[in-house]
């Protein structure tokens, strides 16, 4: 048989590198494998029968060839059991796939620079394949002379039959060695599985065989014989009761040809925590027959378990405790859960009669005095939106509850808590609140008319009065902005939209329709700080563009502009005031007034952040950056 090896591209492939023929060459196992008896006794006989000095068993492999056997060669010649390639006349044999001779290799063309003839003398070679099951040629048994000599048919055929029992033998190893591999994977999958797997024998019960996860479980280490019947290791049933050893349920199956399907049994050993197993066992048909088990560690399942039914023990524990009244819809509004908290409220609102019967009941059918109002309107906006919902409503003994609609899954968890002290609190600070914001105010309008009184006395009162009442005059309007006056309607905010705190402060100058004025940026809201310090400083720059910039000239334009950027340590506040269309001049003003230096130190000192200026020919630019974490509301 001859294999016809070619490349997509035509040019033959040198069977010597053919990976399937490598490949069960390998498969043997006989590569570098020590001498064997019953390979030494065919190379002693094929020298006796044909009558040559020496034979060999010879495999060739990508790079050498290795003897298997050899007879008749001379130690000093040869120093191992392999040559390479350039000393092999069995290469021959399995390029060609056929028998190779040589009567005279030093005449012979094909062989005559071969290494063997002049390091190994040799001179004659007959040599036949040794093949695979596939056909692939593995090697070669051959003879060898040290003088010419003419091989006859008979040779030929003596070889051949030699070889013959030589090819059925390493055909053996092969299936041996595949057979032996072909176990031990099966066996490192088997115990690679999480499942613990035992096997017993039919009719006696014994363990044959156990992988490394039913080893672990019993706490058998990877020499012991596994025995379900050691008398430091004890089975229980899920009801607590000990195992008798027959009654285990490999045994039974083993014994008796029960199937037992996830059966629970918990291990208990000395030193050793708890496993807690699902087993499940039946016989199966083999030869001998055997009862095979399956074991399923669901320790960690059930602790699980036992964890969330505590967890779920301790909020229903929480449910009945709570002064809250709790109630679960499904989702069609049906009652699924009632709290006692709630029960005692239906009873005196409603009587015992629906109390006794909420539980299942339509909640619209039970209640249907709720229809049309704000429970109604956050019941639906739960259901559409997924989201939490707050409503209040007045309950029977006119006290103010509060219901509180978390939606999941189609559920509805209602929390209903009274909250009339609550609001009366609320309400009672509100009207502080109002009372604080009334008194501030006074107290800005008394310090205004104060500066007025003292103007009068200074030696500049008109620069004095007009500065200082303007800057608290700013003040004071972000202090509106921030704290309006406090009523049941508007509450107290203490946050204020930047974009309002500007047009607040630009208000005495110009208004939202002015052309000359542009706003652009996000909404960002301030808190109480950074309302009040930028009140200073937009107060500042509004008075320096009325005077000399964009404000005091009807060409000019007022950009204001702002962003949120991302700084080295948080996100930041990016301001950048610019005037443009102002007169040109022909060199920038030196900033060195008290306004300048009041931008400067509330920016830095205040703020934490950065101030610069430009002065282009024709307007002016200020660059402020401030971190939010200070001024965000």
């Amino acid at each position: 048989m001859k294999n016809d090896l070619t490349s997509e591209n035509g040019p033959s492939l040198s069977p010597i590198t053919d990976t399937r023929r490598l490949r069960a060459l390998h498969q043997t196992g006989l590569l570098d494998a020590p001498a064997e008896e019953a390979f030494d006794r065919a190379t002693r006989l094929a020298t006796r029968i044909v009558g040559t000095p020496v034979a060999l068993v010879s495999l060739v492999d990508e790079t050498r060839q290795f003897l298997l056997s050899q007879t008749g060669v001379d130690p000093a010649r040869l120093g191992s059991r392999e040559t390479p390639l350039s000393h092999s006349f069995c290469r021959h044999v399995v390029e060609n796939d056929d028998t190779f001779r040589v009567a005279d290799a030093r005449q012979d063309l094909r062989v005559a620079n071969n290494g063997a003839v002049k390091d190994m003398d040799v001179i004659a070679y007959l040599g036949v394949p040794l093949r695979s099951v596939e056909g692939d040629v593995l090697g070669s048994f051959c003879v060898i002379g040290h003088e010419p000599r003419v091989w006859s048919d008979e040779d030929h055929e003596t070889l051949l039959d030699l070889a013959a029992g030589v090819e059925a033998e390493i055909r053996l190893r092969r299936q041996t060695n595949l057979a032996q591999h072909e176990h031990d994977v099966f066996r490192a999958i088997l115990d690679q599985m999480p499942v613990g797997v035992a096997l017993a024998e039919a009719g006696t019960g014994r363990l044959v065989d156990i992988n490394s996860t039913a080893r672990s479980f019993m706490g058998l280490g990877s020499d012991e014989t596994g025995d379900l019947n050691r008398p430091d290791m004890h089975a229980f049933d899920s009801a607590g009761r000990l195992y008798s050893h027959d009654a285990l349920p490999l045994n039974r199956a083993a014994l008796h040809n029960e199937v037992i399907t996830a059966e629970e049994v918990t291990i208990r050993q000395p030193g050793r925590r708890p496993h807690e197993l699902l087993i499940s066992a039946r016989r199966i048909e083999s030869d001998p027959p055997l009862a095979v088990a399956t074991l399923l560690n669901v320790t960690e399942r059930k602790r699980a378990e036992r964890e969330a039914h505590e967890s779920t023990a301790r909020l229903a524990h929480f449910h009945e405790v709570t002064r809250d009244g709790i109630l679960e819809l499904d989702a069609t509004d049906c009652v699924r859960y009632f709290n006692s908290v709630l029960r005692e409220r239906v009873h005196g609102a409603f009587g015992a009669q629906l109390a006794d019967a909420l539980m299942g009941a339509n909640f619209w059918q039970a209640f249907p005095h709720f229809k049309g109002t704000d429970i109604e309107t956050a019941f639906r906006s739960a259901r559409a939106t997924s989201r939490p919902q707050t409503a209040d409503f007045m309950g029977y003994d006119d006290r103010i509850l509060e219901a509180r609609l978390f939606p999941e899954n189609g559920t509805l968890l209602i929390y209903l808590r009274d909250v009339t002290d609550e609001r009366t609190l609320a309400q009672a600070r509100e009207m502080l609140a109002r009372e604080m914001n009334h008194r501030v105010k006074n107290l800005f309008a008394m310090m205004s008319g104060l500066i007025g009184m003292t103007a009068r006395h200074a030696a500049s009162p008109d620069a004095m009065a007009k500065g200082l009442r303007a800057r608290i005059n700013a003040l004071a309007r972000a202090h509106d902005l921030v704290s309006p006056t406090a009523t049941l309607e508007t509450g107290f905010r203490g946050e204020v939209d930047f974009a309002e705190l500007i047009h607040a402060i630009l208000a005495p100058y110009s208004n939202a329709q002015d052309p000359r004025l542009v706003l652009t940026g996000p909404a960002v809201v301030l808190n109480q700080a950074g309302a009040t310090n930028f009140a200073l400083v937009l107060h500042e720059l509004a008075t320096n563009a009325v005077k000399y910039g964009a404000l005091a000239h009807e060409g000019a334009k007022l950009d204001l502009s702002w962003q949120i950027e991302a700084g080295d340590e948080g996100a930041v506040l990016a301001f950048d005031w610019r005037e443009t269309g102002c007169p040109t001049r022909d060199e920038p003003p030196q900033p060195t007034g008290f306004g300048n230096r009041l931008i400067d130190m509330t920016i830095h000192g205040q703020l934490r952040g950065e101030y610069g200026t430009e002065w282009p020919s024709d307007g002016f630019l200020a660059h402020i950056r401030v971190p939010m974490e200070l001024i965000k509301g």
